[in-house]
């Protein structure tokens, strides 16, 4: 276990501008990376030829790789985890990044490291540091931790440029692929507590542009109609907190946030409250039932359900 080099898997989708934005970022950065994968979701070789041309990164390996079919986040970082782990040493470093959330500055995934490397120090059972994190409460309820120092979370989001050890990963298996979109990231910190790790949120999130994750969260405004996003966020959570043992928190999130919130906004605006409750009970029922996968194609789909 004396690996020093650092990897990432980073996915993409349709979004050829951010991906390009996205590798000169990682270019910048003061800790380059030793390989890259880059995992398109969609198998576009004009994405391909992207990747290929895009060379700021002398130090680093690229790899291509052209997987198709949209498998979604966890499907595509399992394709990538795939490529990099059987040749990571198990204290070499694996950032998961998608394609919206580059890192906010030039030395993130150095101080990041830096956090880790300290971390290591002091305690043997280190899995993961990201930017930022939060730790899963009653009723599967997520709360960010916001204090300025490293504190254990159950969760890293990824949009904080999480880093893994690969030897954890190595030891789950990395995320769930059946769970397409949704709380990935929850089931895989999950997954590394039941293997003996702990995550930890470093406290630098406000030093690297992240304020607005880990300042108090205000009150959601209005009523927002279905989207895709909300049908595999409720059926993963569900999936997630039963495997993790929480079977009384997926049960209490059923009924309050699945069924009671949306049956309140009845009064409020009953149209998108009826819709709200439909997807809400499919996606619950699919939760229950543990039926996975792509069930919603997000391309076909886009913004509201229709």
């Amino acid at each position: 276990m004396t690996g020093n080099r650092s990897h990432a898997v980073l996915v993409t989708f349709r979004r050829p501008d951010l991906l390009a934005d996205h590798l000169h970022r990682l270019a910048d950065q003061t800790a380059p990376l030793d390989t890259l994968v880059v995992v398109d979701n969609d198998a576009d070789p004009s994405i391909g030829e992207l990747v290929a041309s895009c060379d700021p990164m002398p130090a680093t390996e690229v790899v291509y790789i052209p997987l198709g079919g949209n498998p979604g986040p966890a499907g595509g970082f399992t394709a990538g985890l795939a490529e990099l782990l059987p040749t990571a040493d198990d204290d070499d470093i694996v950032v998961l990044l998608d394609d919206n959330d580059p890192p906010k500055r030039n030395e993130t995934f150095a101080e990041v490291q830096r956090v880790l490397r300290e971390l290591q120090r002091e305690n043997d059972d280190v899995g993961g540091v990201g930017t930022w994190g939060a730790s899963l409460r009653r009723g599967g309820r997520l709360r960010t931790e916001t204090a300025a120092v490293p504190v254990p979370v159950d969760y890293l989001s990824g949009n904080g440029c999480p880093h893994y050890l690969a030897g954890a990963l190595r030891a789950v298996g990395g995320p769930d692929p059946a769970l397409f979109f949704g709380f990935e990231e929850l089931d895989l910190g999950l997954s590394l507590q039941r293997a003996g790790y702990r995550i930890w949120s470093s406290g630098i999130a406000r030093e690297h542009g992240l304020s607005a994750m880990v300042e108090p969260a205000r009150p959601a405004a209005g009523v927002e109609a279905p989207t895709w996003r909300r049908y595999y966020s409720f059926r993963n959570l569900v999936v997630v907190l039963r495997k993790d043992g929480r079977t009384l928190d997926a049960l209490a999130m059923t009924l309050v946030a699945g069924v009671v919130k949306p049956t309140l906004n009845l009064v409020v605006r009953p149209r998108i409250a009826v819709a709200n409750l439909r997807v809400n009970v499919a996606a619950l029922h699919h939760g229950w039932r543990r039926r996975l996968g792509k069930r919603i194609d997000p391309v076909a789909l886009p913004g509201h359900l229709r």
